[in-house]
């Protein structure tokens, strides 16, 4: 199966805004996107809980636990080059395995606690419950 990554609109949103405030994290997430895209191996990765733990690589992937938990496919990615900057970002994204499809459903500052009631927790899983 051909795995393939879709950047949903509220994460172009998203960047766009970072493009606006912090155009060196937009840069670098944009970069690491048009990686994961051409990358069959790297978007494999992307469902592999722990995976880049402790900086041994580019980015950390992880479960979204609590939704998880419920069902609902749904990972963040975290740049380690971007927690050394000072400027944190993650990456929420879902998995749909049976078409092998990854959507970037939001950037999200790192501060943001993924409390289901939450503005953000509550725009992405809209958006993954309309995937």
């Amino acid at each position: 199966m051909i795995l393939r990554l879709f950047v949903h609109d509220d994460a172009e949103a998203d960047l766009d805004a970072l493009w606006d405030e912090v155009p060196e994290t937009a840069a670098r997430i944009t970069v690491l996107l048009e990686e994961l895209e051409g990358n069959q191996d790297l978007l494999d990765r992307l469902t592999q809980h722990g995976f880049g733990a402790y900086r041994s690589r580019d980015f950390h992937v992880s479960k979204w636990l609590e939704q998880w938990n419920k069902g609902k496919d749904l990972w963040r990615l975290k740049v380690w080059e971007l927690e050394e900057s000072g400027v944190r970002y993650r990456i929420v994204y879902a998995f749909l395995p049976g078409k092998g499809h990854y959507h970037v459903l939001g950037i999200v500052p790192r501060e943001f606690n993924y409390e289901a009631d939450h503005e953000l927790s509550r725009r992405i899983l809209t958006a993954y419950e309309n995937l």
